[in-house]
């Protein structure tokens, strides 16, 4: 497949599987070393949905999609998602960085991470209640970050966010789920927005950023790629009044 940079300017292609792609598509998805708020990734029909025919993600991707993954995923230290993705999509742990899973129940029945058994490179983040649940049903070896409980049991994003970062992985990429994804985007805590639109549609499904109403955010669009067979690549980057310095009362249960 090949990739043609249209915005800001058009651009030469970049064909998937040369020995240059990863590189090329690395220095279009760097960030600025200051740039405010984390990366959110996401993929989603035409329609608007996370979820293809097979009831996941992966029957949106296309190579093409899955080279811009691993640029993203490369120029990252580590990739957070809710343990509801964990569960229902299971993720293979990423070649070049960390990945850590969101969770205040400590439930990870069904979960497959490949061959994982490295304890650095699978993290959790919950709280402490949670780790004995953890330890039962994620069998592959991780490394538990234990949280500040809420008043009301659940886990505040900011904090996640600082642990992450305190433990040395300040390049942080979230791929959802889209409950995980909109309450970042809800607790100003996203710089940018990474939408790869898949060309297709679904007749619905679920939500790339759930169903609940929310604000209104000004998007940038910073770069858009699109490759031979339709599909779009934009990074979005939100407009600096949506990205607050804390927001403690944004959680998620997961």
């Amino acid at each position: 497949m090949i990739l043609t940079p249209v915005h800001p300017e058009p651009g030469e292609p970049i064909t998937v599987g040369e020995p240059d792609t990863r590189e090329r598509l690395r220095e279009r998805y760097r960030r600025a070393p200051d740039a405010a708020g984390i990366r959110v990734n996401l993929v989603a029909s035409v329609d608007g949905s996370a979820r293809g025919d097979d009831g996941t993600s992966e029957s949106l991707s296309s190579r093409a999609d899955r080279a811009v993954l691993g640029a993203i995923r490369a120029e990252s230290d580590v990739v957070l998602v809710g343990a509801a993705s964990l569960r229902a999509e299971g993720y293979l742990l990423p070649r070049t960085a960390r990945l850590a899973a969101l969770t205040a129940s400590g439930d990870f029945r069904g979960s497959q991470t490949g061959d994982a058994d490295d304890p650095d490179r699978l993290w959790v983040l919950g709280p402490e209640r949670a780790r004995d649940r953890t330890a039962e049903t994620l069998t592959a070896p991780h490394r538990f970050l234990a949280l500040p409980e809420t008043a009301d049991g659940r886990v505040d994003l900011a904090t996640a966010l600082t642990a992450l970062a305190e433990a040395g992985s300040p390049a942080i990429v979230c791929e959802g789920g889209p409950s995980l994804a909109a309450a970042l985007v809800d607790a100003g805590l996203v710089g940018e927005l990474c939408l790869s639109t898949s060309p297709r549609l679904t007749g619905g499904g679920l939500p790339v950023l759930g169903a609940a109403a929310r604000p209104s955010v000004p998007l940038e669009l910073a770069s858009l790629l699109v490759d031979d067979a339709g599909g779009l690549y934009a990074r979005w980057l939100l407009s600096p009044g949506s990205q607050l310095r804390i927001a403690s009362s944004q959680r998620v249960r997961s």
